[in-house]
């Protein structure tokens, strides 16, 4: 009797820690109350209020945004702004590889650091792994301070899934680095040759960069136990109002039992376009209700375009589980194409050519669940219509997807497909 509840106890518990493991969004539809749903309109002012509440994000005006294409553009400028430091420098990349990147970004932080400029790097236990120690040791001995995020411990092995797949390089709370581009040779390049990938980044320098930078401070002490505060983490004391040129602000999201920053936002957004959704998503997976919302918007209408890698893909077990998942949007309306040059890693979002996000979400249940992820938001048209001008020149170098690309090629392609899809809340 004794070993029956004790293998029956055994089983609950595991069974609640899958369920935890593999939870998905509980955001199932967006219902208003005491207004009319056309009047949910992402160019409204109303659209401004409910995303300030809904998703703690503070838009601001007055930044000064560039948005940078790929690793040809985004290196440079980012190689600049660190040089430039003079008080502090926050860095988070979840992808940290051994390479030319890498030596580069070791060579202008240990210049900085014997400089007088207080280093902080940040290395995810799993993004990072691969990062020799001495790497890290040379760091170090330059002045540097180097962590790591949820390295593998027992007491912790619970949240170990849960990585932090944010992208923050932040110099003197002034200057700020988002995107998808990684500290990996991979990332070099224009975009459109083998080997080279293709992404979107933006380098935002005003009271946006600041919120990056505190962003980071949240992840840092989580790692080390030290609360970053003062003058050098927040420079700013007066936040212009967003009616100002380039408003923007930081939006994070990190893991949660309940809803998510990211999940408020989608479902807000999407179901506030009116006209056209542009989503470039390197790993589209959607959930359930995710999926209904895209297929709602094309239903009402809009536009819904999306992008993902082709066949080049670094996660096949994604694309293996969107075949199962995308017939049914095919058959609504949504339109979805495969980027062919090389791998498409991007994580941009446009609605109606006026709200914009740039950053590390992708839409799968990864992203809006299981990861620490942020975006800077995007309140600017000029940002918006230079974001949809590269998403309708990628869907050049693309094609559109059929029915055709998702049938399976014989047994052992239906068995990939059926399996992967049941890792979907993994994805």
């Amino acid at each position: 009797m004794l070993d029956f509840l004790g293998y029956a106890l055994l089983a609950a518990l595991l069974g609640m820690l899958g369920a935890y493991l593999t939870r998905t969004t509980a955001i199932r539809r967006v219902r208003p109350l005491g207004i009319e749903e056309h009047t949910l309109d992402a160019r409204g002012e109303r659209f401004n209020i409910y995303l300030g509440l809904l998703t703690t994000t503070q838009i601001v005006g007055g930044n000064r945004i560039e948005v940078l294409f790929n690793g040809e553009a985004t290196f440079p400028r980012l190689w600049g702004a660190l040089a430039s430091a003079e008080h502090v420098i926050c860095v988070h990349v979840y992808e940290f590889h051994p390479g030319a990147v890498a030596d580069a970004l070791l060579r202008v932080l240990s210049e900085r650091a014997q400089a007088g400029v207080k280093v902080l790097l940040l290395l995810d236990a799993v993004g990072g792994s691969r990062i020799s120690r001495d790497y890290r040791e040379r760091l170090t001995a330059a002045g540097a301070n180097v962590a790591t995020y949820r390295p593998l411990r027992f007491k912790e092995l619970y949240k170990y899934q849960q990585r932090m797949h944010m992208r923050a390089v932040v110099v003197d709370g002034r200057i700020g680095f988002t995107g998808g581009f990684g500290i990996a040779d991979e990332w070099q390049g224009d975009g459109h040759s083998p080997g080279q990938w293709r992404d979107t980044n933006v380098r935002v320098e005003g009271v946006a960069a600041m919120q990056l930078q505190v962003a980071f401070s949240t992840n840092w002490a989580e790692a080390t136990g030290d609360l970053l505060v003062g003058d050098a983490i927040t420079p700013y004391s007066e936040s212009p109002p967003p009616k100002t040129p380039q408003a923007a602000g930081i939006m994070t999201c990190s893991p949660s039992l309940g809803t998510t920053n990211a999940e408020r936002f989608f479902f807000l957004a999407i179901t506030s376009a009116r006209e056209r959704i542009h989503i470039a998503s390197a790993y589209f997976a959607p959930t359930r209700d995710m999926r209904w919302l895209l297929m709602n918007a094309a239903d009402r209408g809009v536009e819904v375009h999306i992008l993902i890698p082709g066949a080049n893909t670094d996660q096949p077990l994604v694309w293996h589980a969107g075949r199962a998942l995308y017939g049914r949007l095919i058959d609504a309306g949504v339109h979805i194409y495969a980027y062919q040059p090389a791998m498409m890693h991007a994580k941009t979002f446009v609605a109606d050519g006026c709200w914009a996000t740039v950053g590390t979400f992708n839409l799968d249940n990864r992203s809006m669940k299981l990861n620490d992820e942020v975006a800077l938001v995007i309140r600017d048209e000029s940002i918006a219509q230079c974001l949809d001008a590269q998403f309708a020149d990628d869907l050049k170098h693309a094609r559109e997807l059929t029915h055709a690309d998702l049938k399976p090629d014989g047994r052992v392609d239906w068995a990939k497909i059926h399996a992967s899809r049941l890792l979907t809340p993994l994805l």
